[in-house]
């Protein structure tokens, strides 16, 4: 039987995850609300991180102890405080991948050691957040982490409406709470072909939310120095503010998803703060404007026309604003897909990725009877480990060794012939390409 994987799309506002068990999709619910969502958000309750909406339910109570855009500090140095105490903020992702995981391991039955993370498509060959992002999961206990790029992942999520045809170009358009991320992918009958993607680490639905703070923060300026000096301590006041504040801007925000106008109130006994879709139009057309020109920057660098293009997917809870739709016709002129659930696309797709990437294994080069060295046709890649120990006979077809690809993907390196492995000339960690031969081996 295969074994299960657990595949998590590590968000900066929510993280979702779903568990491959052979050919079936199973997503996984936050125990506390069971919504697929789960604010990617921790709170330090005296000696133990709480995850999720527990967490959020508590950020009102003490905000130093809360904290949430987890994702934005992967990479930064520095601790991040939560009340007295600091935390690496790799150890507050392991925190949330770990609660992913466990109850992923409640879904499946038994205990995951394969995992698919999914990451921007900003995470560069060369970005340390890569090796952080693995780091974080292998905390969990995860053996076998592999990455996918975001946009990539979304290519393969459910789609309402027809799908894409053999041989057709389709634009990602993934706007997310916190990142922008763009990829041309040709549809092909096998598969899909990624030739190209990039991103917006500072374009995101959250950077929309700060400046319609500053905008509520202004317009509440009349009310809001009496409300800030409470009997409460006016930082801590502050605090609590800012986060109502934040609620109340998401809010209003969702409402004009489905209508002209809407209307919150920021305290009990405070005026109502109002906000039409024009003038949330108004807001977001610096944000909207930034992320046409990156699609239009990929096109040309890919030397791709724009009329080339058969339609434009849109992935992200941000693309609910009708704004959006609005501001890619008038750029763009293509044809845009929507798939079933924004917010859930990527880590649905990551899954059915998974799925359709099951097996990846290559073959030993051919060798005469005998001791022989042994080597792989493979591109620069990283040894993870060596699946079979020196002296433990093999049969054709053995996984010997498992590595991981530059681009994230993890492969198997198997036996082309029965064997045994004499000895080895790498370790885990050490880089081996095609040149290299990696072990010698002698017939049984």
């Amino acid at each position: 039987m295969t074994e299960p994987i657990l595949v998590a799309d590590f968000g900066t506002c929510f993280s979702s995850a779903a568990v491959l068990a052979g050919t079936e999709v199973q997503l996984v619910r936050e125990p506390t609300t069971g919504s697929f969502s789960w604010p990617s958000a921790v709170y330090a309750d005296g000696g133990r991180l709480l995850v999720g909406t527990p967490a959020a339910s508590r950020r009102n109570r003490d905000p130093a102890r809360y904290r949430s855009e987890l994702k934005r500090y992967l990479g930064q140095d520095g601790d991040i405080m939560l009340g007295p105490v600091g935390y690496p903020a790799q150890a507050l992702v392991t925190a949330v991948l770990a609660a992913l995981k466990a109850e992923a391991e409640q879904v499946a039955g038994t205990a995951i050691s394969r995992g698919v993370l999914t990451i921007p498509a900003s995470y560069g060959r060369a970005d340390q957040r890569r090796a952080l992002m693995i780091e974080a999961a292998e905390a969990t206990g995860l053996r076998t982490v592999e990455l996918l790029a975001e946009p990539v992942a979304a290519v393969f999520a459910p789609v309402i409406g027809p799908r894409p045809a053999a041989d057709e170009l389709v634009l990602v358009y993934d706007f997310g709470g916190g990142t922008f991320d763009t990829a041309l992918v040709r549809v092909t009958a096998t598969g899909h072909e990624v030739l190209g993607s990039t991103a917006l680490d500072d374009c995101g639905g959250l950077d929309v939310d700060a400046m319609l703070v500053s905008q509520l923060t202004a317009d509440a300026r009349g009310w809001l120095p009496s409300a800030a000096n409470g009997a409460d301590g006016a930082e801590s006041t502050a605090l609590r503010l800012k986060v109502t504040f934040g609620d109340v801007a998401r809010n209003l925000k969702h409402q004009l998803s489905d209508t002209m106008a809407a209307e919150d109130f920021i305290l009990p006994d405070s005026p109502a703060t109002r906000l039409t879709r024009a003038e949330l139009t108004q807001l977001v057309s610096p944000f909207l404007d930034r992320t046409v020109q990156c699609c239009r920057e990929l096109l040309n660098r890919l030397g791709v026309p724009v009329p080339e293009v058969s339609a434009i997917l849109t992935v992200g809870g941000s693309t609910r604003m009708p704004t959006v739709a609005d501001a890619l016709g008038r750029a763009f002129g293509r044809p845009l897909r929507r798939t079933e659930d924004p917010d859930l696309a990527v880590v649905r797709g990551a899954a059915l990725w998974a799925r359709t990437q099951a097996v990846r294994s290559i073959p030993a080069l051919p060798r005469e009877p005998g001791p022989v060295l042994l080597r792989w046709m493979i591109p620069r890649a990283s040894l993870l480990r060596w699946l079979v120990p020196v002296g433990t006979p093999y049969q054709e077809g053995t996984p010997l060794a498992r590595v991981r690809y530059q681009d994230g993907t993890i492969w198997d390196l198997c036996a082309r012939q029965p064997g045994r492995i004499e000895q080895v000339f790498v370790g885990a960690g050490d880089e081996v390409r095609q040149e290299l031969w990696l072990a010698v081996a002698r017939e049984p």
